[in-house]
C-alpha cells in the first residue's frame, strides 16, 4: 500500500510517520551530533528500514516539500541538495537513489 498523495503539491507520496519522526529526531536542522548518531544506529542494525524508505521519499520529493521542511527544518540551499548531502552522510559509499530503479521497484512491489 502506498502512502497518500498530497492535494496540490509536487510530491508523488507522503513519506512514513516513522520516516518523519526519525528524521526529526535526528536530523533536525542538520545537526551533525544527530546525523552522527543516527548513522551510529544504522551501522548498529537499529533502523533496518530507513534507507529503502528514505530513497522512496527522496525520489518523489520535490524541491519545496512540506514534508522535508518538517522532519529537517531549516537546511540551507534545495531540498535536493539536503537530501543528497544526508544521504551521503547516512550511507557513505553507496549511490544515490537512482528516481527511476526506485519508481520501478515501487511499481513492481
Amino acid at each position: 500500500m502506498q502512502a497518500p498523495s498530497i492535494p496540490g503539491t509536487h510530491d508523488r507520496t507522503v513519506p512514513s510517520l516513522r520516516l518523519r519522526q526519525i528524521l526529526r529526531t535526528y536530523c533536525w536542522n542538520f545537526d551533525p551530533s544527530g546525523i552522527a548518531d543516527l548513522r551510529a544506529s544504522l551501522d548498529d542494525g537499529h533502523y533496518t528500514w530507513l534507507r529503502d524508505e528514505l530513497a522512496r521519499a527522496m525520489a518523489g520529493c520535490s524541491e519545496v516539500s512540506g514534508w522535508w521542511r518538517e522532519s529537517v527544518g531549516e537546511f540551507g540551499g534545495s531540498a535536493a541538495a539536503a537530501q543528497r548531502d544526508l544521504w551521503r552522510r547516512l550511507f557513505p559509499g553507496q549511490p544515490e537513489p537512482d528516481p527511476a530503479i526506485v519508481d520501478a521497484a515501487s511499481d513492481a512491489g
